[in-house]
């Protein structure tokens, strides 16, 4: 795998600095392709390089910090009990970083585009849970799972709970990662 382009990260770097400024005082439909190239001082087509709208751009800066979050790579000599406690921690994580951006998050939602975001989370949740049932299955757990079926419906529930998340002015990051831990299905291990 190649490493990132320092100046395409640098650029990417701007443009979401941009953002999060124009959102502190606009909303997200307010908020113009043209605004943000000026502020980060890019081009316009090189924006479009990076993202197709203002609320792409926003949603993947708000999945990706969620994503970097939920990364488990279990020893080999890890139990289940071991990969459990560590997917709650990566949760919880997870759900600190919508705390942190909770802001950024509800301006999302809000937004006419909010679709886009909820797309995003849904993805990423997707993909997330299919790593774990490899993970699970290679543990020999949840192996008689049809993920045709548990995949879509944890994802949209685990998006879902994001956005229930940064809607609420709770604080209480673990007790809440708890609470979706005990509500996924039965085949996600607990301990």
């Amino acid at each position: 795998m190649r490493a990132p382009d320092p100046r395409s990260a640098r650029t990417v770097a701007a443009l979401r600095d941009a953002l999060r400024e124009s959102l502190a005082t606009h909303a997200l439909d307010e908020v113009t392709v043209a605004s943000l190239c000026r502020a980060a001082g890019v081009q316009r087509t090189t924006f479009y390089t990076h993202a197709s709208s203002v609320a792409e751009l926003l949603a993947g800066l708000l999945t990706e910090e969620i994503d970097e979050q939920l990364d488990v790579h279990p020893d080999s000599d890890a139990t289940v009990e071991d990969v459990a406690r560590a997917f709650q921690a990566t949760l919880e994580s997870g759900f600190e970083v919508v705390g942190r951006d909770r802001a950024l998050f509800r301006v999302a939602l809000d937004a006419n585009a909010s679709a886009l975001l909820r797309r995003h989370l849904a993805e990423l949740m997707t993909r997330r849970l299919h790593i774990a049932l490899d993970i699970w299955t290679a543990l020999g757990v949840a192996r008689d799972v049809d993920r045709r079926i548990a995949v879509p419906f944890a994802a949209g529930a685990l998006a879902a709970s994001v956005e229930a998340w940064a809607s609420l002015d709770d604080t209480d990051t673990a007790a809440y990662a708890i609470g979706v831990r005990d509500q996924m299905p039965p085949w996600w291990p607990r301990y």
